[in-house]
């Protein structure tokens, strides 16, 4: 896990070169649609022949990533595939403050493969690379950013509801960061499953409470119907967790129903962060519960959680000691949660295997206590709704938030297709899942943990970078001696399949990855940045620049005199070219003008390869931080390339 300060040094990033990670956006984007274009021509071309255009168009990585999200469509399956542990995801639009920003969107859906694309900005350490890694996690559906809470209600919530209604126990959880609209989804849903809930039975019963931290770094339930008095969560005779002492409120319509919930979301805990003016600091969990008879023979209970929203440590240097004590627990109840579901997965995969039974964590946290049956019956539905912002100074969170969720799949590409080391090196495959310790793929989604060891050697010691494949550290001891180490960096390489030990390799929580240096973005830059260069103009340059200017006379320039040529004239040469003196002192006037275009555009291209020095140094304050000669890097480097002749 990368440091707080390389976090933010990382969203500066983004702020400061949005510019150029919009465009690998647009590049992945573009080439998704040109792949689901050039996908109709598999009929009448050989094998692999349509992608070739695909990988002239684009980036290699970027053309076999899109690829294989719009043609290869390995997850489009899996809104059919049975599971009692749904994992669903949306993503809100781009907030009015953020589109005043200039935000670009760092998150893609590929619906028919149902999965999110992470757009993740980033500075070389080298100080002069620029790149952005393409990440891609499949879950089990993807609502779009237009969805309305009525298609969310009908995909995520509508089967439970009637899976309540049928006598079975279901849940629904609302999973993210905050502000990212949980428990606006939330009420949104529920505003729609109110309606429904009486056309089918004609009384219902509500407990609404909360989990939030206490005194003592301890958490307690708290009835949200009877001003926050204090409940217990204990386990009853049938194996299930109840809340003991919560006020049951019938209700037999749904405007009684809705004045009951309003009363209950007043008292739920929120305090102001830097990420939302009334964040929810508290786990809300709403019940339902169906008397026999409405659909079923047995009392159906549906259990609606408005988790939390999580938050990072360096967006929380404002909280006082209590806060960060609720935050501590929040963030570790969600880590509980994905390990519950991680391992109850893992356990049905060895069913009929001679394995030890694993036991799912669900005592470590009150939260996974409560929803014990979530991990422990199989026929109790769950679905999880993770709510995502594109915004890309959230990518960090967005990250964060589908590597749990994606944790919860049944299915997850990376487990069910390891391919073995040996039998890889024999030329075979095999579909058996080979765990941790197997490494396996293009090399992109690897990620090392040594190296993030090595991090604090490589300000300790000389480090020289070989090739993209790896390096080497020079060790500096007392005295003359020192020693050498190379090593292969699985992160830059392409073709790497060995196998290696659990503690030193691990696969990246992304299903597939894609990294896209942006050399191209880099070149436009440059040459931007020379083209009020009169030095380096040829003779085109030089006649296309005089036939854009508006003269009172004629200017008498050979055709095959180049910009430095004229450069060398000076002032009487320039008269003595022109037609009279007012075209002479316009041309030069033109000519002084370019020469401060060009000064500005030179000043902009230093401040810029400042900016990424420094962001690749982890210095953010001298990235950030404008200086009073500060020059607008977009601004001028547009200007060059637009008044470019």
């Amino acid at each position: 896990m990368a440091s707080n300060h390389k976090l933010v040094c990382a969203r500066a990033a983004r702020q400061q070169f949005g510019g150029a990670f919009q465009q690998a956006v647009r590049d992945y984007r573009w080439a998704k649609l040109a792949a689901a274009t050039l996908k109709g021509l598999d009929a009448y071309l050989p094998d692999g022949l349509s992608f070739l255009p695909l990988s002239y168009l684009y980036d290699d990585e970027v053309a076999r990533f899109a690829w294989e999200g719009a043609v290869m469509k390995e997850n489009q399956d899996a809104s059919t595939r049975p599971s009692s542990f749904r994992v669903l995801a949306r993503t809100r639009p781009l907030q009015l403050s953020e589109v005043d920003e200039k935000l670009y969107e760092s998150l893609s859906s590929e619906g028919g493969n149902h999965s999110i694309i992470v757009h993740d900005g980033r500075v070389h350490r080298d100080g002069r690379t620029i790149y952005t890694n393409h990440s891609r996690f499949c879950l089990d559906g993807v609502f779009p950013q237009d969805a309305s809470n009525l298609q969310v209600y009908q995909e995520a919530a509508q089967p439970l509801l009637r899976s309540a209604l049928q006598g079975e126990r279901s849940t629904l959880i609302f999973f993210g960061q905050t502000g990212t609209g949980k428990t606006y989804t939330a009420r949104g849903v529920l505003e729609v499953m109110t309606e429904e809930i009486f056309q089918n039975t004609q009384e219902v019963t509500l407990c609404c409470y909360e989990m939030a931290g206490t005194r003592g770094g301890r958490e307690a339930f708290f009835d949200l119907l009877a001003d926050r008095a204090q409940v217990k969560c204990l386990t009853g005779e049938d194996g299930n967790v109840h809340v003991r002492g919560a006020k049951q409120v019938l209700c037999r319509s749904a405007q009684d129903l809705e004045e009951a919930m309003a009363k209950a979301f007043e008292w739920r805990s929120s305090e102001c962060t830097e990420r939302n003016e009334a964040s929810s600091r508290s786990h809300c969990i709403l019940e339902l519960h169906f008397p026999s008879g409405s659909l079923g023979s047995v009392p159906g209970l549906l259990r609606i959680v408005d988790l939390a929203g999580s938050e990072r440590n360096f967006e929380t240097q404002m909280h006082s000691r209590s806060m960060a004590e609720r935050g501590g627990l929040i963030n570790y109840s969600l880590l509980m949660l994905k390990e519950c579901a991680r391992v109850m997965h893992k356990q049905m995969k060895q069913l009929g295997e001679k394995t030890e039974d694993l036991h799912v964590p669900f005592r470590r946290s009150r939260l996974t206590h409560l929803l014990r049956s979530s991990f422990t019956d199989p026929s109790h539905q769950t679905t999880v709704v993770a709510t995502l912002s594109p915004s890309p100074t959230d990518v960090e969170h967005s990250l964060n938030t589908l590597q749990h969720v994606g944790m919860m799949r049944s299915a997850r590409a990376w487990e069910d297709n390891t391919v073995n080391a040996t039998t890889v090196a024999e030329g075979e495959t095999s579909g058996a899942a080979g765990g941790f310790d197997v490494v396996q793929g293009r090399g992109r989604a690897l990620h090392s943990k040594l190296q993030d060891a090595r991090k604090g050697q490589l300000n300790l010691h000389a480090f020289q970078m070989k090739t993209q494949v790896g390096g080497s550290i020079i060790k500096k001891y007392e005295g003359d001696s020192a020693k050498l180490e190379t090593f292969i960096d699985a992160r830059w390489h392409r073709e790497l399949k060995v196998k290696v030990q659990e503690d030193l390799w691990v696969l990246r929580d992304a299903d597939m990855e894609a990294t896209q240096v942006l050399t191209s973005w880099r070149q436009e830059q440059w040459t931007a940045s020379k083209a009020h260069d009169l030095h380096r103009w040829d003779a085109k340059m030089l006649q296309n620049f005089l036939k854009s200017l508006e003269l009172p006379g004629e200017v008498r320039i050979p055709s095959t005199m180049t910009g430095a040529q004229l450069k060398r004239l000076g002032p009487r040469g320039l008269v003595a070219l022109c037609s009279d003196a007012a075209t002479a002192d316009a041309l030069q006037l033109a000519l002084h003008g370019e020469r401060q275009r060009d000064a500005l555009a030179a000043a902009a291209h230093r401040s810029r390869n400042a900016r990424m020095t420094a962001l690749g140094n982890h210095k953010v304050h001298a990235a950030v931080e404008e200086p009073s000669d500060f020059v607008d890097v977009d601004f001028v480097v547009g200007e060059a390339a637009s008044a470019a002749p």
